[in-house]
């Protein structure tokens, strides 16, 4: 999008690790940003969503994107996501092709509409190509700890899922798939790299495109 658009490195403002659970730190980061003269602020994480609402209220000449999330105030506020549960959709083809046991597993960060509408996308592919197998879920209430994810994993492998999807932000879970001789399908970007010997494919996001049409209508 910078390149795209021609901005200089100093138009963009990037701020990283922060905890989408910590309204504190997420109110700071925004603010920071406001300060720095930023005009248009992405949040790209479900956490930063009531924040986000109220310091478009604060600062109305700001606009204010966030990812994932559900609220909009029909002014500075606006919210965006992919439709990556087409990709799901195919991935659970791939799952639903491979599996022997018919007994796939997933790994899943929190219980709200981003998550869960994976969830039956995936399973929906999984059935259209094979109506007999099973999709067994567990959910870590986290985006990003690969110790609570590569033991939800192991818990399913243990079970005896013989592939592992994910909506979880590390590789954790294909590296349990690995280990144990199962298969693997990963999220957010394709890695096959983690887990050479169990990843399928991937559910991966362009998000250029978005940034850059998005950008280029506020800038115009």
């Amino acid at each position: 999008m910078q390149q795209e658009l021609g901005l200089r490195d100093d138009q963009i403002v990037r701020k990283n690790n922060v905890s989408d659970s910590d309204p504190a730190a997420t109110e700071t980061a925004i603010r920071e940003c406001i300060e720095e003269g930023c005009n248009i602020i992405f949040g790209t994480s479900w956490g930063y969503m009531d924040k986000m609402e109220s310091l478009a209220a604060e600062f109305p000449d700001v606009y204010f994107c966030h990812g994932t999330g559900y609220k909009n105030n029909g002014t500075n506020l606006n919210n965006y996501f992919g439709r990556i549960y087409q990709a799901r959709y195919l991935s659970g083809i791939v799952a639903g092709m491979k599996t022997k046991k018919n007994y796939i597993g997933y790994v899943a960060a929190k219980g709200i509409p981003e998550v869960i509408r994976g969830i039956n996308a995936f399973t929906l592919g999984v059935q259209s190509v094979n109506p007999d197998a099973k999709v067994e879920v567990v959910f870590t209430d986290t985006w990003y700890d690969p110790t609570v994810e590569k033991q939800a994993a192991l818990e399913l492998l243990n079970k005896g899922v013989d592939i592992i999807a994910q909506h979880q932000d590390t590789t954790a879970p294909q590296v349990a798939a690995e280990e144990k001789g199962a298969y693997c399908i990963g999220y957010n970007f394709p890695t096959s790299d983690a887990a050479p010997k169990a990843y399928l494919t991937a559910a991966c996001f362009d998000w250029k495109t978005f940034y850059t049409d998005d950008v280029k209508k506020a800038m115009d």
